[in-house]
């Protein structure tokens, strides 16, 4: 596929690269293949800086195995920078407490429905609601009556909503409008609106671990799969969606590669960086 309208192909030389985590880097299973580890091996021995922008918290990607390969990830839409390789949170961007409990009290009395989560950067805490409608994914999360009051104790980096009768698609325009200006809401799954603090997002924490790299926007590749990844391949010079991606993300792709279970971003970036990696 070709580049899309309205895009500009970076013409210069590609120095760095920034990827989504799930659906886009990670097989369908949840798992890193070998092939994609061996990549990034390959990169930081190039000297490549390359960054992990997930939705996931440090708690969450401790899950995978292998995760201590992936480097320097930004977590939580962009709220926390964490080291994957001697698992240690850099910087993190809360919410502020009482705001953000007013928050949750307006979307409450919007979607009465709807079930809570609250993140930090080591523990989810859900409401019971939350708990039915995500199942076996809530197993390590903290149960608790009320998530307001744990918005008062913790170090809050994002929420999570879902609802019993509607995807994210159909309730994120209602949460959106109930947090205002305190938090940006997007979605990486079809049932799961995610909320981070307002003026955080991935490209713009993206941009400011590659700045420290002297990494600009316009030398850098994106790869994604989903809409709340479209201002991230925005941002970056070129843009790339796995072939499973989200129609939308589809449309504005530079270039469509490979499913994520076929690795096509580490397939990508083995040919973008010529890296001495087999196959």
């Amino acid at each position: 596929m070709g580049s899309a309208a309205g895009r500009k192909t970076s013409p210069g030389p590609i120095v760095a690269a920034v990827t989504d985590l799930d659906g886009t880097l990670l097989r369908s299973d949840g798992t890193l293949s070998l092939f994609t580890r061996s990549v990034f091996l390959g990169l930081q021995r190039k000297g490549v800086p390359l960054v992990v922008a997930t939705a996931r918290t440090p708690r969450a990607m401790r899950r995978i195995s292998g995760y201590q390969d992936l480097g320097v990830v930004v977590c939580a839409n962009g709220t926390i920078v964490w080291d994957a390789s001697c698992d240690a949170v850099i910087a993190e961007r809360c919410f502020d407490a009482a705001t953000l409990i007013e928050a949750l009290e307006r979307v409450r009395a919007a979607l009465p429905a709807a079930g809570f989560a609250v993140l930090s950067a080591d523990t989810m805490f859900i409401d019971n609601t939350y708990r039915h409608l995500r199942g076996n994914g809530t197993k390590d999360a903290e149960l608790v009556a009320d998530v307001t009051a744990v918005a008062e104790r913790e170090r809050i980096a994002m929420v999570a909503l879902r609802h019993p009768d509607r995807v994210a698609a159909e309730f994120i325009d209602a949460t959106t409008h109930a947090f205002g200006n305190v938090g940006a809401a997007s979605y990486a799954s079809v049932p799961t609106v995610d909320i981070c603090p307002a003026g955080n997002a991935k490209p713009i924490t993206v941009a400011e671990v590659l700045s420290q790299r002297g990494c600009p926007p316009e030398a850098t590749v994106a790869f994604g799969d989903m809409p709340n990844d479209l201002p991230l391949l925005a941002w970056a010079g070129r843009a790339y969606a796995v072939r499973n991606a989200h129609h939308d993300v589809l449309q504005i792709a530079d270039e469509v590669i490979p499913s994520n279970d076929d690795d096509g971003v580490a397939r990508t970036l083995h040919r973008l960086f010529q890296l001495a990696v087999t196959a």
